[in-house]
């Protein structure tokens, strides 16, 4: 299954971006298109390893955010 598939079956989801490497994963975004701009609650998170996708778990959401790069500028 590809990301677009992914996004293309789930009844939410409707946008993706790749974001990282991780764990052997890669990892993409996943948002509403209309949620777009909300900061509420944790990111959300696909992971693809050979072939198969699925949402991240909430402390794999947390590891994934940690390995990130952060930005500097966000703390002025």
């Amino acid at each position: 299954m590809t990301i677009k598939e992914f996004i293309d079956n789930d009844e939410y989801f409707d946008r993706y971006e790749y974001r990282t490497e991780w764990n052997g994963y890669t990892v993409y975004s996943i948002w509403c298109k209309s949620d777009e701009g909300a900061c509420i609650g944790y990111p959300q998170y696909a992971l693809e390893k050979n072939g198969k996708i699925r949402k991240s778990t909430h402390e794999e959401t947390k590891k994934i955010m940690e390995s990130l790069p952060h930005n500097d500028d966000d703390e002025e």
